[in-house]
């Protein structure tokens, strides 16, 4: 494991321009000539939502380990511990549901594998 200078946003802010790239990219016709190319394209997906959720705990973590003295809430009420458990809350059914979206992902993966491909290869 590679150790960087980077932040978590800063990380994570490249983690999504990879992916809208990824969406350009395979918005065009002809994107995956094989069913293999589908299957490790998914198969990857599904091992990045799987690091999702350790990512996101850790995140919450990270917000509770902020000092309460230094935190505040635009708004009173609630308090700022208020808010720490609202975020904690919304942020167990987002792993709640990226857990799930990569079970899915890892179901597709395994048909994907059932099928080949038996048109022509280009160059032969």
């Amino acid at each position: 494991m590679m150790l960087t200078d980077r932040t978590p946003c800063e990380i994570s802010v490249a983690a999504a321009d990879e992916v809208r790239r990824l969406n350009e990219c395979t918005v065009r016709t002809g994107a995956y000539p094989y069913p293999t190319d589908v299957h490790h394209t998914i198969g990857a997906l599904a091992g990045l939502l799987e690091q999702l959720p350790r990512s996101l705990h850790q995140l919450a973590a990270g917000l509770n380990s902020i000092d309460p003295e230094h935190l505040a809430v635009y708004a009173d009420p609630p308090t700022p511990v208020q808010r720490q458990a609202d975020f904690a809350s919304e942020l167990g059914q987002a792993i709640a549901a990226v857990e799930r979206a990569c079970a899915h992902l890892r179901r597709a993966q395994h048909t994907a594998a059932e099928l080949v491909y038996t048109g022509p290869v280009p160059g032969i």
